[in-house]
């Protein structure tokens, strides 16, 4: 697998499992990063810039990976900022504790969550469950058919 081309390409097609390979290697490097910062640095200002800096780092493969997975279901990978950037805002308001406390969250607080949640469910049914376009489309050949 090229990881390079999976996170830093805009151009071509992966299929699901490619998807999924590169969703949970960013998710677990956001976790860990997101864990070692709360730990070592709280949720101060230090700790907010780290995790806005690492928020912003991934971002763009992540957009690579969705935007691959889009174009293999015949839709511009543009459609993956539709999702990415209010989960990216979400994120960062939260890393700046404007979204209240993990106990307690308030209305900004959980206006991110549900945001969150929406772009979960919809990519995971979208990028994860459903088959790409079979056969070449205008992004490309079929990313299955090389695996035949």
């Amino acid at each position: 697998m090229d990881l390079q081309y999976i996170f830093t390409s805009l151009e071509g097609r992966i299929n699901r499992s490619k998807w999924w390979a590169g969703a949970v290697i960013l998710g677990i490097i956001s976790i860990i990063l997101g864990v070692l910062i709360e730990v070592i640095f709280g949720r101060g200002f230090f700790g907010g810039l780290l995790a806005t800096l690492i928020a912003l780092a991934l971002f763009f493969p992540s957009y690579a990976v969705c935007a691959k997975r889009f174009q293999d279901r015949n839709k511009p990978g543009k459609m993956a900022l539709y999702g990415l950037v209010p989960s990216l805002v979400a994120s960062l308001l939260d890393g700046w504790g404007l979204t209240g406390t993990p106990d307690q969250l308030n209305g900004l607080g959980w206006l991110c969550v549900l945001v969150n949640l929406g772009v979960g469910l919809w990519f995971l049914v979208e990028l994860g469950i459903l088959k790409g376009t079979p056969g070449p489309n205008q992004y490309g050949g079929d990313p299955l058919a090389a695996l035949s």
